[in-house]
């Protein structure tokens, strides 16, 4: 009798601890090649940081001898707003942004230099915050800096090379536009009881002289007023001053071409006392010149006519504000430097009197 057996056959089980190191190795390459990727990302960040403040400091740097390329121009060509920079203007402000750059490092490149096209001159749109380049009376600077292969070499990767990454181009741009005083004047800048007329600035005026109040007529060029209050007489004119004094009064603000000041007319003698009260309150000493002065935002009002300098004696437009420097005020006179270049409106306009003159001092910074 043949008995069945059953047959039993045991199979090998699989080396699970195998397979747990292997993986675990790839795993730990995975993550040493992000870990390298990672590294490199950081010092591209930091690259890239480095290169905008070439990029700022270049933009800044070239805007800065524009305006005094501007303000270098007799009267009549800062007016024209179709003048061309030559070429030897543009080479100046060219070489501004260079040195600036050169000043700058990024990671392993100690002075960066700038490629051809690297500085553009243009017009930038405060509104539409748009840059057009053109040379025709630009008003901003454009300024890249870079670390490809136009400039400075790319940036080599310490661990990405692993991926294929040996390296980085990096690149960042800024944009330093000339400004006026952008529109609007805060209440409490404009902040003196006197204003002169925007005949200053087209030569009826001295700039060297000072503000006078008598006579008056064509040697002062300038009057008392208390700016938008009612009425204008020596009585309100000393409680402004006095108020500006104490801190009890503030200046209003100023929108150009459309706020008025109420001028008192005459020479107010009665006020002069308390000006000069005010003139030791503010007036501190410089190192620099050995003398007393006094910084000021000096208000500017529309001169009636082109020759005019009449003593102003009602409600006046005024078009915006110029910096002076009061350096003494004594009875009937005022004497002050005023920057006869330095003179901001709202907007450049070449109809507007005193429009289109010196709008070139502020800077206005807009990164990209």
């Amino acid at each position: 009798m043949w008995k069945k057996h059953r047959l039993s056959i045991s199979l090998p089980l699989l080396n699970q601890r195998g397979i747990a190191a292997i993986s675990g190795a790839f795993m730990a390459v995975a993550m040493a090649i992000m870990a390298g990727v990672t590294i490199d990302v950081g010092h591209a960040l930091l690259t890239q940081n480095e290169l905008q403040n070439a990029s700022d400091a270049a933009a800044l740097a070239a805007a800065r001898q524009l305006g005094v390329t501007y303000l270098s121009m007799p009267i009549g060509e800062q007016q024209d707003l179709s003048r061309a920079l030559t070429g030897n203007e543009q080479a100046q402000v060219t070489a501004q942004a260079t040195a600036a750059a050169f000043a700058n490092s990024a990671s392993d490149v100690n002075n960066l230099s700038l490629s051809q096209g690297d500085i553009e001159f243009g017009t930038w749109d405060f509104n539409a915050q748009t840059f057009n380049p053109t040379v025709n009376r630009p008003n901003a600077i454009r300024a890249t800096a870079r670390r490809d292969g136009a400039a400075n070499g790319a940036m080599p990767t310490f661990f990405a090379g692993m991926l294929g990454v040996n390296t980085m181009n990096l690149s960042t741009s800024s944009i330093a536009a000339l400004g006026t005083s952008g529109g609007p004047v805060p209440p409490g800048v404009a902040d003196v009881p006197f204003a002169i007329s925007s005949n200053w600035f087209n030569g009826v005026a001295n700039c060297d002289a000072g503000i006078q109040f008598s006579p008056t007529g064509v040697n002062g060029c300038a009057g008392w007023h208390v700016f938008d209050q009612t009425p204008a007489n020596a009585n309100k004119l000393r409680q402004t001053i006095v108020g500006l004094n104490d801190g009890s009064y503030q200046s209003p603000g100023i929108i150009p071409g459309q706020t008025q000041f109420t001028f008192t007319g005459g020479e107010v003698s009665s006020a002069f006392n308390d000006l000069i009260d005010l003139w030791n309150a503010k007036k501190q000493w410089s190192n620099d010149s050995g003398r007393y002065e006094w910084d000021i935002n000096l208000p500017v009002y529309q001169a009636s006519s082109p020759s005019a300098c009449d003593n102003p004696n009602q409600s006046i437009t005024i078009v915006g504000y110029t910096k002076a420097v009061v350096t003494e005020v004594k009875k009937n006179d005022i004497q002050a430097e005023v920057k006869c270049d330095g003179f901001f409106d709202g907007a450049p306009n070449p109809n507007q009197a005193g429009g289109g003159l010196g709008h070139f001092s502020p800077y206005r910074y807009i990164q990209d």
